[in-house]
């Protein structure tokens, strides 16, 4: 069941020679990257931050480009759905969650949005297994790198030539860029995740170093100091793998547990300490009102803690559940700021325990490959899950409608599955060789 060596399906190889595969892709992606929010087309998101009114035009393009990107999805799905069928097993528990995620329009306490929104959702989970079983690790990575150069290119643009659009105008930050992305927060994570593309990549040392010297031109440009911070864990990270791949496979474990045990003691002092460290990198000791935020949405959990209130239904200004909050905080609040505390109150403690457990999954089946010389193939999934996890402390990027991150998690996890299958049934062909009983269709 190797990914190159599935028969193309019957009307597809043509699209994938001609490239309009890959050009399709690269489209996908790039809309997702902007959470669906085009520049001066889709509505809101691209909107909020420029103080600019959304006009009857701007929702029309908006709700246009929302169906061609489903549309176009869906004619991958169906083109390839032999494909993805048998595949279908790498997404696990991610199937469950996206699942879940629709079925709770039933409970919603906006039904009409968590239908329009967790569709659009669960489609981008059929995205994200598409990614994984049509295209090697390596070319999802140079279809994400191209992606992310245009967007880089195109950020740079906007910033210096329509700087209504390229440049953050929400007091204290006016001058950063956000490019072609929603907030100058969302052009520095876009950018994080960009150059662990890059550092996933082997070969031709020279275009990488351009590509990634262009995505840290525009992350430092963006001014978002958490992505600062986080470019420079990921930087420990891409060098600690480095270092593993240097050493036998009992050296890697002691190095291993010695970095998990290390990494323990830096969070526990981070805890203890964290009032220096927020000082440190410009923050008071609240996060800029996170916490405050984080205490009033754990309230707002225990009100319905089991299935929480629909997917992308909690949050609506100053109506429904999210009016107590913004009466509260006495400012209007969009997000739980916490991707796990979003989770948790849109869909319950039910859809952090599949979470939780697709992560607890991946985690343990990516083990092996850390032990194993092949370290270089599982980087990728390594930073997928690291990032994952820390931006998801303070900021909400996973569970987002239209949100790129959610389809880069899917398709790390099944990646991670196919690359487990492969690997035991590469041992269970050099045992049959080792028994001089392999099977003929073992070798045709």
């Amino acid at each position: 069941m190797r990914r190159d060596r599935m028969p193309a399906a019957i009307g597809t190889s043509w699209l994938h020679q001609v490239g309009i595969e890959d050009v399709l892709c690269v489209c996908l992606l790039a809309f997702f990257a902007m959470q669906g929010a085009i520049p001066g087309i889709a509505p809101h998101q691209s909107s909020e931050m420029t103080n600019i009114a959304d006009t009857g035009l701007m929702k029309m393009a908006g709700i246009g480009s929302q169906v061609i990107v489903n549309g176009a999805i869906c004619i991958l799905v169906l083109l390839h759905s032999s494909r993805l069928w048998r595949f279908a097993f790498a997404l696990q528990w991610t199937a469950v969650l996206a699942a879940f995620a629709v079925c709770s329009t039933l409970w919603s306490q906006d039904a009409t949005t968590t239908a329009r929104r967790s569709v659009p959702f669960a489609l981008a989970t059929l995205f994200g297994l598409y990614l994984a079983s049509r295209f090697k690790i390596r070319q999802q990575l140079l279809t994400l790198t191209a992606t992310m150069v245009v967007l880089a290119l195109a950020s740079i643009l906007l910033a210096l030539f329509v700087p209504s659009i390229g440049l953050e105008a929400s007091t204290g930050h006016f001058g950063n860029w956000q490019g072609a992305f929603t907030q100058k927060n969302a052009c520095g994570r876009a950018m994080v995740f960009a150059t662990a593309a890059v550092l996933s990549l082997r070969g031709k040392p020279l275009v990488r170093l351009c590509c990634f010297a262009l995505f840290l031109f525009v992350l430092v440009m963006s001014g978002s100091r958490g992505a600062w911070l986080i470019e420079g864990m990921l930087l420990v990270c891409y060098g600690m793998l480095r270092l593993l791949e240097r050493f036998n496979s009992s050296g890697r474990m002691l190095l291993l547990f010695g970095s998990i045990m290390i990494m323990a003691c830096t969070a526990v002092a981070a805890w203890i300490y964290f009032p220096l460290l927020a000082g440190f990198v410009g923050r008071d000791a609240t996060l800029t009102g996170r916490t405050a935020i984080w205490q009033q949405v754990w309230e707002a959990i225990l009100k319905h803690p089991f299935v929480g209130y629909g997917f992308a239904a909690f949050w609506q200004g100053m109506k429904g559940e999210s009016y107590n909050i913004s009466l509260t905080l006495h400012f209007v609040v969009m997000h739980a700021h916490n991707g796990f505390l979003e989770i948790w109150l849109e869909l319950g403690a039910f859809g952090l325990l599949v979470f939780l457990l697709s992560y607890m999954r991946a985690s343990r089946k990516l083990w092996p490959s850390l032990r194993s010389a092949e370290i270089g193939s599982a980087c990728w999934m390594v930073f997928v899950l690291f990032l994952i996890t820390v931006y998801d402390l303070d900021e909400n990027t996973l569970i987002i409608f239209n949100g790129l991150y959610w389809v880069l998690y899917v398709a790390a996890v099944a990646d991670i599955e196919i690359m487990a299958l492969e690997c035991k049934r590469h041992r269970q062909l050099f045992e049959l060789n080792m028994s001089g009983c392999v099977p003929e269709h073992a070798t045709a």
